[in-house]
C-alpha cells in the first residue's frame, strides 16, 4: 500500500504501470520510498523512458524503474528475445539459447529468470552452473548449434551497473536488423507473462534445462591450445612472469587453465 498524493497524475500513472508489473519487494519498495518523498525528478528519471535495447543489448544501473537494470526489465527483454528468435528459426526450440553470468550482484538471479522465461516458451536453455567469462558464451553459442546466447555482465562498467549481451548463431554480438526487431517484440511483450521462475527452473532440470559447463570448458581450452599456441616449448621455458589481475574476479581461473602446460 502506497500514497501518490504527494506526486503529479502523470507521474503516478507511470508508479501504477510498475507496481502493476514489478513482482520484486526490493524494488517495489524503491518507487514507494521515492513516492512517499515526492521525488519526482528521480521518479520520471526511472519510469518515464525505458533501458535501450541496441547492439549491446542492455546496460545500466541496478535500481528500480524501467530504465534501469533489475528483474521486470530482465524479463521484458527476454519476453521480446524469445519471441524474436521464435519467428527466425522454425528449429529454436531443439537448439535452444545458452546463458552465461558474471560475478557481479544479481546476475545469477538475471540469468535464472531469462532461463525460465525461455523455458516458459518450450525453447531448450544451457545454462553455466557456474561464474564464466564473457568468451565461454560467445564460443558455446556455436560450439553447441544454439541458436543464441545471452551473457549477463556489465563488463568494464561500475560496479553498481549491469547489463544483458545478446550473441546470435554465428557467436557474435547481434547486429543490425536484429537488434531492432527483438526491440519490437520488447515493446510487444512488456507484460510480464504468467510464470513461475524459480519453480519452472525445478522441474526443468534434466529436460529442457542443462548444465554445459564441462563440455564448454574442455572444448574451449582445447581450441585455445590447438589454435592460438604457437611457440609451447618456448613458453615453458622462458623466464619471463606474467601477472594477472582479474577484474570482477570471473576470468582468474580461466586464465592459469589457458597458461598451464
Amino acid at each position: 500500500v502506497y500514497s501518490t498524493m504527494v506526486v503529479s497524475a502523470e507521474v503516478q500513472k507511470f508508479v501504477e504501470q510498475w507496481m502493476a508489473w514489478d513482482r520484486n519487494d526490493t524494488t517495489r519498495a524503491e518507487i514507494t520510498a521515492l513516492v512517499e518523498a515526492g521525488d519526482e525528478k528521480e521518479l520520471r528519471a526511472r519510469l518515464q523512458k525505458r533501458i535501450v535495447f541496441g547492439t549491446a543489448g542492455l546496460r545500466g544501473p541496478m535500481k528500480a524503474g524501467f530504465a534501469c537494470m533489475n528483474d521486470l526489465t530482465v524479463i521484458q527483454a527476454t519476453q521480446g528475445l524469445a519471441k524474436y528468435l521464435l519467428g527466425q528459426f522454425p528449429d529454436a526450440k531443439a537448439r535452444g539459447v545458452v546463458i552465461g553470468y558474471d560475478g557481479r550482484h544479481h546476475s545469477l538471479r538475471f540469468a535464472q529468470l531469462a532461463a525460465a522465461t525461455f523455458l516458459s516458451q518450450g525453447i531448450l536453455v544451457y545454462l553455466f552452473s557456474r561464474l564464466v567469462p564473457t568468451p565461454f558464451v560467445s564460443f558455446a553459442t556455436p560450439h553447441l548449434k544454439c541458436v543464441a546466447g545471452v551473457m549477463v555482465t556489465a563488463s568494464h562498467n561500475p560496479k553498481d551497473d549491469n547489463g544483458y549481451k545478446v550473441y546470435w548463431e554465428s557467436g557474435c554480438q547481434i547486429n543490425v536488423p536484429h537488434d531492432k526487431g527483438i526491440l519490437q517484440q520488447i515493446d510487444a511483450n512488456l507484460a510480464p507473462w504468467d510464470i513461475h521462475h524459480d519453480d519452472l527452473l525445478a522441474k526443468s532440470k534434466d529436460s529442457l534445462l542443462k548444465d554445459p559447463i564441462d563440455e564448454v570448458s574442455a572444448a574451449y581450452f582445447e581450441k585455445v591450445g590447438s589454435t592460438c599456441c604457437f611457440h609451447q616449448a618456448y613458453n615453458a621455458s622462458s623466464k619471463v612472469p606474467i601477472t594477472y589481475t582479474a577484474m570482477h574476479g570471473v576470468g582468474a581461473e580461466r586464465v592459469a587453465s589457458t597458461f598451464a602446460p
